[in-house]
């Protein structure tokens, strides 16, 4: 019987070495392509890098002409505010009476006017 042992563990590591070796050449092939995964997706990531700096460049860019482009604005507006509290503040010290009852009416039109519209969907009740 020993012999047919003999036979029986020959067999059976040939049958093992047999699949064993080609796996081993697969992995090998798998790792090589793996590798040229990488790499090709290191260039990628370098050049994407570059053109996610290249646009944080840009936007910098554009919020600094946005900036720019309202300063003259807000200054505007500051000044037209002060000179609209200074007549009113004169206005009503040494103005008519009915001068600040018109200026009150006044700021009354206006906080109706920039008042926001409330939506059309928002009055309407939702349907379940």
């Amino acid at each position: 019987m020993a012999i047919w042992l003999q036979i029986i563990l020959g067999i059976v590591l040939l049958a093992v070495g047999g699949c064993l070796v080609p796996l081993l050449l697969q992995l090998r092939r798998t790792a090589a392509s793996v590798q040229q995964l990488a790499e090709s997706a290191r260039e990628d990531l370098r050049q994407m890098a570059a053109d996610v700096h290249h646009l944080r460049d840009r936007a910098d860019q554009l919020a600094d002409m946005a900036a720019a482009g309202m300063e003259l604005p807000m200054t505007i507006g500051r000044v037209v505010t002060s000179t609209v509290q200074t007549m009113e503040s004169l206005l009503t010290k040494v103005g008519p009476p009915w001068l600040e009852v018109l200026l009150t009416g006044l700021k009354f039109a206006l906080n109706l006017v920039r008042r926001p519209k409330p939506e059309a969907a928002a009055k309407e009740a939702p349907h379940e």
